[in-house]
């Protein structure tokens, strides 16, 4: 059994091998049952499983963003024998506060394990382009069209993503900053999309977590080409909810800055009240950043995410929030933390995702072990 298993591991580490260095991103692609599809065992994966790949606009001349979502639960069971199995759509407008989703049967959604492509019925997602239509239950007729280009990815969870024990649930920044171009339309309203900040994530796993939070935004005011992306929560791990933690990238001139609870010498902590997010985080490389981040309460969408097991997730999301980003730098010689850069957006992404439906959002706060 160790020969197999080790087997096993070799088979995989070698086609994420191949992929990357073929320019395909392994873990932009889809991911579930994937062992036993390299190992060619015949088996298929029928646990709990979700998988979703999520993209948002900014557009500066509307000062509006929307957000599409394309995604499967339960991809083994085309029977429907499950309340919660489905493939599922998903477009939310900031400015209208508006979010609508639309199911489909698993049978319909198809994606590629060797490159990012996702297909539901006759919607359409890959890396570099996003089409799909929805007609949600007011009769509102929407559409999309929209080209993508990359520019920054960032492995937020660092060597945990190639470890599928260490988390319920994974994300990926697979661009965390991106451009977009093409055009939205809702019903007669058409918005132009032109060289607009975007990005695109992936999620993935077998569990929710307790809690998670999200900030990002590529769309800093005189400072062109700085990124933002944290990500955090409370995931199940081995079954059970034991360990909580944020992961944090930041790209400004040139260089990339990552802050990790799961690094060693890493610590991060945070303070989250309602709409109102502060992040405080240093490495081992003796760089330090504060990060504030709000947007007003009435400001976010309750998205929902039915889980695997049938019980539905909030995901608390307000699209356009105020962001300021203070990164630092030790210098021995002076014995002082000196500031690198003081950035601001009005363009951030900020997130709260709980099972419960809250009336207001938690006083929460998490502190690093040091």
């Amino acid at each position: 059994m160790s020969h197999f298993i080790s087997l096993k591991v070799l088979l995989i580490t070698l086609f994420l091998l191949l992929n990357t260095a073929a320019g395909a991103d392994p873990y932009n692609s889809y991911l579930w049952n994937r062992d036993n599809v390299i190992a060619k065992n015949g088996e298929v994966d029928r646990g709990n499983w979700y998988e979703w790949w999520f993209y948002k606009v900014v557009d500066p001349v509307s000062d509006n963003a929307f957000l599409f979502t394309y995604g499967i639960v339960n991809p083994w069971d085309l029977k429907q024998e499950r309340p919660a199995s489905r493939a599922f759509l998903q477009f939310g407008e900031s400015k209208a506060r508006f979010f609508t989703q639309k199911n489909f049967p698993v049978a319909n959604f198809q994606a590629s394990y060797e490159r990012t492509e996702v297909r539901i019925a006759d919607n359409h997602a890959t890396d570099k382009q996003i089409t799909g239509a929805i007609t949600d239950e007011l009769g509102r007729q929407i559409s999309w069209d929209l080209k993508i280009k990359h520019e920054w990815h960032f492995n937020a969870m660092g060597w945990t993503m190639s470890a599928p024990i260490a988390s319920g649930i994974y994300w990926y920044p697979a661009q965390a900053s991106a451009r977009m171009n093409g055009w939205i339309r809702i019903d007669d309203r058409i918005i132009a999309i032109k060289n607009a900040p975007a990005y695109q994530d992936r999620n993935w796993g077998r569990s929710f977590p307790k809690w998670w939070t999200w900030i990002t935004s590529n769309h800093f005011a005189k400072s062109p080409g700085t990124v933002l992306a944290v990500g955090g929560g409370e995931p199940k791990i081995l079954g059970t909810y034991i360990l909580q933690g944020l992961c944090i990238g930041l790209r400004h001139a040139g260089k990339e800055y990552a802050f990790r609870t799961t690094d060693l010498l890493n610590w991060v902590d945070f303070e989250i009240s309602w709409g109102k997010w502060e992040v405080v985080a240093q490495n081992s490389k003796n760089e330090r950043i504060e990060i504030s981040a709000y947007a007003p309460p009435e400001k976010f969408m309750d998205l929902q995410f039915q889980t695997p097991e049938g019980p539905v997730f909030h995901d608390y999301e307000a699209l356009l929030g105020s962001l300021t980003v203070r990164l630092y730098r030790w210098s021995t010689l002076e014995g002082r933390w000196n500031l690198v850069t003081n950035l601001k957006s009005n363009y951030a992404g900020i997130e709260w995702g709980s099972p419960t439906p809250l009336e207001t959002l938690p006083n929460f706060r998490f502190i690093s072990p040091r």
